[in-house]
């Protein structure tokens, strides 16, 4: 007696719903855990069909009456995903296992053991959604957007700009981006997840990532690391923002600016003093030659010079043409 108390007792304590039918599906026993997951008591339960206490009989019970095919084929069946309806007439997302017993070798019956599950569903599909949310939002991102394992450089995750279909499994991040078998080392290249391990703190850095297509695009590459609970990195965010127009315009930009400062030093030159002979008028340059005007202000500046004569010069030089021009 005491051993079946004992039972009894510890089959009331449990927190899942227990039912005990035999193998007309009548219930035997039901615990306080029954009770508050369906409204029906003790009393209300035992003796009546089961379907007519819990059973939604709905298309998760397809097919023959789990309860039933326990018993006939005398096999458990665990964690089956169910519906329980309650007395009030809710009907609550559970996940049923249940086992044949045995009276002299005989199976007289199953015990039912309901765990509801409801809240466990709704945060699943919570989950779910969520998870379908971000990842049509990081789907939208223009920029590659990827999770990477810290350990083994495996791309977890990876938006459409950074891999535009399914991902293949195991696949590196040095894989994607440099087309390489090994990771980033180098000054020219130095390595995120090292610059990461050893700082501990997000980082930027500057890469040139080629693509299948043979294109290379200078990016500036972003990553962000995450630990677990002890402080290990496990992985690391990285995304990349492309560059290359940015680094064209800014070294058009510099090249520019050198001109500029190139012609307003040649400015200056012309500004300053010049050497010229009181001779034959050619100027001395900051390196010791004698030039002409014409090559000197050529040099040093955008003028050009086309050649003629004055009427002074015209004069000494070709008197007699000068003379004509007067009379005519």
């Amino acid at each position: 007696m005491k051993f079946i108390n004992l039972h009894k007792a510890i089959l009331n304590s449990m927190s899942e719903a227990v039912y005990v039918v035999d193998r007309d599906m009548d219930i035997l026993y039901s615990n306080p855990a029954a009770e508050r997951l369906t409204g029906f008591s003790p009393q209300e339960s035992v003796g009546q069909v089961c379907h007519d206490i819990f059973c939604e009989r709905s298309a998760l019970c397809s097919g023959i009456c789990p309860p039933r095919r326990v018993m006939q084929e005398q096999t458990p069946v665990l964690h089956k995903d169910a519906e329980t309806r309650t007395k009030s007439g809710e009907v609550r997302q559970t996940q049923i296992s249940i086992s044949p017993f045995y009276e002299k070798e005989e199976c007289v019956g199953a015990v039912l053991i309901i765990k509801d599950v409801t809240d466990l569903k709704v945060a699943e599909e919570k989950i779910r959604k969520q998870n379908v949310f971000l990842t049509a939002v990081i789907d939208a991102l223009p920029h590659p957007f990827t999770v990477i394992d810290a350990e083994t450089h495996h791309l977890k995750l990876a938006n459409y700009a950074a891999y535009p279909g399914k991902l293949p499994e195991n696949m590196a991040c040095h894989e994607l981006s440099h087309l390489s078998d090994a990771p980033c080392s180098g000054s020219d290249h130095p390595c995120p997840f090292e610059k990461v391990k050893e700082t501990g703190q997000p980082v930027t850095v500057e890469h040139t990532h080629c693509g299948a297509d043979g294109k290379c695009r200078d990016m500036e590459v972003h990553c962000f690391p995450i630990f677990d609970d002890r402080g290990t990195l496990v992985q690391v965010i990285e995304y990349c923002i492309d560059i290359s127009e940015r680094k064209q315009a800014t070294a058009e930009r510099e090249k520019l600016i050198k001109d500029l400062q190139k012609a307003v030093d040649d400015v200056k030159t012309l500004q300053g003093l010049l050497p010229i002979c009181a001779g034959c008028k050619k100027i001395r340059d900051d390196k010791g030659y004698w030039n002409t005007i014409e090559s000197y202000i050529s040099e040093h500046t955008d003028a050009e010079f086309t050649h003629g004569l004055c009427p002074d010069c015209i004069t000494r030089l070709y008197p007699g043409y000068a003379n004509r021009r007067k009379q005519g």
